[in-house]
């Protein structure tokens, strides 16, 4: 019986090997996702009523971080602060229908790519990025209106110290 049985395994070992039953399966390499196409971010051609987006001279830039600095809540955290750094970029503003705003901040640079999402009759600002304290701990966003000379908005963000 032992001998019997011997030889029927041996018999199915042999046909499976011949067969291919008992190989190793095939390295078949799995296919990744496709990945997923990120769309570009379309840009609207320059607008009627988006004039005052447009690139600064110097004296411009000078005078809006000017404006920024001298508004009371700059001046309270340049005390507090001391030390500060600017950067410049701009924000768009429109009134919604619920009474309050909705904004777009933009970089310098993308003066001439506006973003289509970015209503037609938005008005947009020169704006002051202040950064207060070393290291830094509080970032102020200040929008001011050129042409008034006046700031119009001012945002503030306390940032988190980090462990070093």
């Amino acid at each position: 019986m032992r001998k019997r049985l011997w030889v029927a395994v041996s018999l199915m070992v042999i046909m499976a090997v011949s067969v291919g039953g008992c190989a190793a399966p095939s390295a078949q390499p799995v296919p990744s996702p496709e990945p997923v196409p990120v769309p570009e971010i379309p840009f609207a051609e320059y607008p009627e009523g988006m004039k005052s987006l447009r690139w600064l001279t110097d004296a411009e830039k000078d005078r809006v971080i000017e404006i920024a600095l001298n508004t009371p809540e700059a001046k309270e955290a340049r005390e507090k602060y001391g030390v500060y750094r600017t950067g410049f970029s701009w924000v768009a503003i429109k009134s919604n229908e619920s009474g309050g705003l909705n904004l777009w901040g933009l970089d310098y640079e993308m003066v001439d790519k506006i973003p289509e999402n970015i209503p037609r009759d938005a008005k947009f600002y020169s704006q002051v990025e202040i950064y207060f304290g070393e290291p830094e701990q509080l970032l102020m966003r200040i929008a001011v209106d050129l042409d008034t000379e006046k700031a119009v908005r001012v945002d503030r963000h306390g940032l988190k110290i980090l462990p070093k």
